[in-house]
């Protein structure tokens, strides 16, 4: 029997244009009936996502900034924060490599690049920004620096990072242009087993679902592993199962087949754009 189902948010839970799943309540409902943990797994900090599930509060777990930071029932169970001069060392080596760095910390988001398209690129995963010009004098205690490329940062400045800190931070690649970068032995993964030793949930009683490489470990850590339609091709061969789009709602389809034992649901894409989308690949079908 399933005890805990962890899922990422973007390109997995949500649509391309982040959207919940319209049934997304019930199926909440329905796990907590029969006494299953829904968590929450992201890069983002938990003040964003505090924010995005402010209807569900601590009816959800959370494994925030990519497992530095879990929060269960509402309350804290564990924390990694970086030190200080370790900080200042990864945004030397951005400066270098020409990297965009932030600072995803206790009481704010901080960056230092005013420019505009970045500033919305950023306001996309965090809604607690705080413009520093200078990140090096922050104070605040940080779980995670979020970095950015404009670029494919796997091929420009991920390499780099790993040669200079890999043996002894965790960097994750989140997406395209961006990497994390926490304490060494921080990942989603590390959020899962602290949650299994809270519920008292096996590997194989656990669910999980991603669809890029900072979900690995989670994905590793779980029995019923999924892999979106759209993923890295490292998730793909991880994963135990593969699944649909996350623009079709492909989580909450598992999840009722699977756990809750109710047939496949053809669940129509929640705003305008993904029905364009849909319909355009329904006709391009017909017409092959």
């Amino acid at each position: 029997m399933i005890k805990l189902i962890a899922t990422d948010i973007d390109g997995t839970l949500v649509n391309d244009s982040k959207d919940l799943p319209p049934d997304f309540g019930e199926v909440i409902s329905k796990l907590e009936a029969k006494g299953i943990t829904f968590a929450i797994a992201s890069g983002r900090s938990y003040a964003a996502l505090e924010a995005q599930f402010k209807d569900y509060g601590s009816r959800l777990a959370y494994i925030c900034d990519n497992g530095a930071n879990i929060i269960i029932d509402g309350e804290t169970v564990s924390r990694s924060i970086m030190p200080i001069a370790t900080v200042r060392e990864m945004l030397s080596l951005c400066s270098e490599l020409g990297l965009i760095p932030l600072l995803c910390a206790e009481h704010g988001t901080y960056y230092s690049n005013d420019d505009a398209l970045y500033a919305k690129e950023v306001r996309k995963y965090y809604n607690n920004c705080v413009y520093m010009p200078d990140l090096t004098s922050c104070s605040d205690e940080v779980f995670k620096l979020a970095v950015y490329c404009k670029g494919n940062i796997e091929q420009q400045g991920y390499k780099q990072m790993q040669e200079r800190f890999g043996s002894r931070l965790s960097l994750g690649l989140s997406g395209i242009h961006w990497v994390d970068v926490m304490n060494g032995g921080v990942n989603k993964g590390r959020g899962i087993h602290i949650l299994q030793q809270a519920l008292g949930a096996e590997y194989d009683e656990c669910m999980a679902f991603g669809d890029y490489l900072n979900d690995l470990e989670m994905l590793r850590c779980c029995g019923e592993s999924f892999a979106m339609e759209k993923c890295h091709p490292l998730i793909a061969v991880t994963a135990r199962y593969r699944t649909g789009s996350n623009n079709d709602f492909a989580v909450m389809s598992e999840i009722r087949q699977r756990v809750l034992g109710e047939p496949a649901r053809n669940i129509s894409p929640a705003n305008s754009k993904d029905r364009v989308k849909f319909f355009k690949k329904l006709l391009t079908k017909a017409h092959k």
